[in-house]
């Protein structure tokens, strides 16, 4: 019985070395830079934009969307698991342009409202900031 006992505790020994190796080598999330909470509001000519597709683009990286809600406010995604956008400069696009999967398993294009000069052509910039952003952006239609 007492080699039985020797036995198990050096199997349980084993299996316990191999699995603090295993985790050791095991693959890491995939790095992901420090981001920061954002939120905001669109308004074109004093009217909340409804719908409208926001990135925030950094200059290197995986950029930040959000899609804003009826009152024109939005909050960006970093991923499907994190909320925010990477800290540091952004180039920001916003447009109405996007493709909405229709109940039926068709789909509806909808049409760009938004001048270009603040999505294709964008020099739309900011600076996301560890902590909370809020950004509010008065589009004009010219």
């Amino acid at each position: 019985m007492h080699l039985l006992s020797l036995r198990s505790l050096h199997c349980t020994g084993f299996v316990f070395a191999v699995c603090t190796l295993l985790a050791g080598c095991a693959p890491t999330p995939e790095d992901q830079p420090d981001i920061a909470s954002v939120k905001g509001l669109v308004v074109m000519d004093g009217e909340p934009v409804e719908g409208a597709v926001v990135t925030f683009a950094p200059a290197s990286g995986r950029p930040s969307t959000g899609i804003t809600d009826s009152q024109g406010k939005f909050e960006l995604a970093y991923n499907p698991e994190n909320k925010g956008a990477k800290i540091g400069k952004h180039t920001v696009r916003i447009s109405t342009q996007r493709y909405v999967e229709n109940a039926d398993g068709t789909t509806t294009e909808m049409k760009e409202t938004i001048p270009a000069k603040y999505n294709n052509e964008s020099t739309l910039t900011v600076e996301v900031k560890a902590g909370e952003n809020d950004f509010p952006f008065a589009l004009d239609k010219e």
